[in-house]
């Protein structure tokens, strides 16, 4: 026995030595098991008798060391699912019918609309849940910047800020400032942190990580971060074969934002969830620059109407903008594509207000009870999600297995939506936000010649927001030299606090206030 052990013994917590050594025991297993999975045999006899024989076309010429990189691939793939989601593909299509049942999301309330009265009880509902440790983050961080022009996680593009922060870093003080925002309001000195939950790809899992190590996590404590990688699915031809990139690789893409729930559970991340009391899921996509973090309001009103889930909407641009909107379809909610809505539909009108009926718009900021998360992934239902094709130039093997950019489209991408399992809720609410003040994507290159959803785009949003704020607090700018203003996320956290520091005050710009 060592000597730690036998102290252990004798100071009474022999309790506490057999939960360590059981919880040293369970790893060891769990390790493993994973060594096991990622040693399994690759069953070639049962690839050829699902019809998916031709990706070993080179295989015996392969080095061994391809040989194992190939095998990899196979066993993130279960042949017959794949099978059974190209048959279901093809079945829909053939039976597809045009579905006009379905009718605008009343559920809704409008932060412009809301009282004094209830957004400062919201609010405080928010906080408080907060406090005890009953909220965590879910951040949807799979994607490369490609589109920008690099290969890097999205999350650690730098949008132009005079503090050249990224878009991690924004992120990790806004959490920052909210929860010293809440120890405050509650009168508390201390709190559970924040968890957060981050989702990840294969493509940006090591890189998110290291990034976050590397930057000692922003200030936040290691402890409160679970990273987990987005489920892979292959790429098919039309004809339902799965594409073989080369000779030793498949080619393969994240299974869509709707893999998140069986991710979530096959990961561990569900059970620590529930390990940690976690209440209620604050779930955003990494691009969105004005994003608010777990926002308190938005907790509040759901946990205020009992809620199971909430989203959090704009209102359209107008009747053609081409967004997916929240609908009700056979009574239950949903959020109907643009491609989905005929075009009377779209022009529909409330008589009363005036608005478009089917006018808000889903911008995958949603929040979730954990019950409701629970439900769906430990059930059949995080398996049964509708996959959407995605019609793409997919680079493939050619004849001697050597990468090929085919011309023209060739294949489909599948992804399941994170949005499909919204009627499956049993009672779902929605709140309508300011676009200007919530809602800023960055998706597209730098310098297109009309930017949409880009770093100039999101640049401009941030700024315009801040110059908001300082305004709302009683401070000037002069914009003679440039339009360009930063509030740093610790200093505030929505435009609060700030009197102090602007009031009565004239900015030149270019500024940051840190």
């Amino acid at each position: 026995m060592l000597n730690s052990e036998k102290n252990i013994i004798e100071n009474g917590n022999f309790k506490n030595l057999v939960q360590n050594n059981l919880k040293k025991v369970d790893v060891h297993w769990q390790q493993q098991g994973l060594e096991m999975q990622d040693n399994k045999v690759v069953d070639r006899k049962h690839w050829e008798e699902a019809g998916q024989g031709h990706v070993f076309n080179w295989y015996d010429e392969l080095s061994s060391e391809d040989r194992l990189i190939f095998e990899e691939d196979l066993r993130q793939i279960d042949v017959d699912e794949i099978n059974t989601i190209y048959k279901r593909l093809i079945d829909e299509k053939v039976n597809q019918k045009i579905n006009l049942s379905y009718h605008g999301f009343e559920n809704v309330k409008t932060i412009d609309s809301l009282t004094t009265e209830d957004r400062d009880r919201w609010e405080t509902i928010g906080h408080k849940l907060i406090s005890e440790g009953r909220v965590a983050l879910l951040l949807l961080a799979g994607g490369q910047a490609t589109r920008l022009g690099t290969t890097f996680p999205k999350g650690q593009y730098d949008i132009g800020l005079p503090s050249k922060k990224s878009l991690f870093q924004l992120q990790a003080e806004r959490v920052l400032k909210l929860e010293q925002m809440t120890k405050s309001k509650m009168g508390v000195t201390e709190m559970k942190p924040i968890q957060w939950y981050i989702m990840t790809s294969k493509a940006t899992h090591d890189a998110t990580i290291e990034f976050f190590e590397k930057h000692n996590y922003f200030g936040l404590l290691k402890d409160s971060f679970f990273f987990f990688q987005q489920t892979m699915i292959p790429c098919l031809t039309p004809e339902g074969k799965i594409i073989n990139e080369t000779s030793s690789k498949i080619s393969l893409s994240p299974n869509g934002n709707g893999g998140l729930y069986h991710s979530l559970l096959v990961s561990g991340g569900l059970s620590d969830m529930r390990s940690k009391g976690i209440e209620y899921i604050s779930q955003y996509c990494v691009d969105n620059v004005l994003i608010k973090m777990a926002d308190p309001l938005f907790l509040g009103y759901m946990h205020d109407q009992q809620a199971d889930c909430a989203a959090k909407v704009v209102a359209k641009v107008d009747p053609e903008e081409p967004v997916g909107v929240m609908a009700l379809r056979d009574g239950k909610p949903c959020v109907l594509e643009y491609s989905e809505i005929d075009r009377d539909s779209k022009y529909l009108r409330d008589e009363a207000t005036g608005r478009l009926t089917f006018n808000y718009a889903h911008i995958c900021i949603n929040n979730f009870s954990f019950e409701f998360l629970d439900r769906i992934a430990s059930s059949e239902l995080s398996r049964e999600l509708p996959y959407h094709v995605a019609t793409k130039k997919i680079p493939y093997a050619n004849e001697q297995g050597i990468r090929t950019t085919p011309d023209a489209v060739n294949g489909w991408k599948m992804e399941m939506f994170i949005f499909d399992v919204f009627p499956y809720s049993k009672h779902m609410v929605c709140l309508e936000v300011k676009r200007d003040e919530e809602f800023s994507p960055l998706k597209n290159n730098a310098g297109m010649a009309i930017p949409k959803d880009s770093p100039e785009t999101c640049l401009r949003d941030i700024c315009q927001l801040h110059r908001t704020y300082i305004e709302r607090a009683g401070g000037k700018l002069d914009f003679s030299e440039s339009n360009i203003i930063e509030i740093s996320p610790l200093i505030s956290y929505s435009g609060e606090s700030l009197e102090t520091i602007v009031s009565e005050k004239l900015i030149l710009l270019p500024k940051e206030i840190k």
